[in-house]
């Protein structure tokens, strides 16, 4: 009888620790667990120069999506 008791017990006690684990996964919504393994990071951008027709003129590429993000203006 002692030793029913204890693997009572002892199972009750298992059946805790393991029960909160399973519904605290459950019952994060999916979104969340997204937006956890979302960084965040600057653009990188560089400026490039050239000397057209006498004038010296500067444009902004973004090195992060590869387009240019400014037209040819003078400096």
């Amino acid at each position: 009888m002692k030793k029913m008791r204890v693997f009572l017990l002892s199972t009750i006690l298992c059946a805790s620790f393991i029960t909160p684990c399973w519904a605290s996964n459950a019952l994060i919504p999916s979104s969340e667990i997204v937006l956890r393994d979302v960084s965040t990071r600057a653009e990188v951008t560089k400026w490039y120069y050239r000397n057209h027709e006498g004038v010296k003129q500067k444009r902004l590429w973004s090195v992060t999506y590869g387009y240019w993000k400014t037209e040819w203006m003078p400096v």
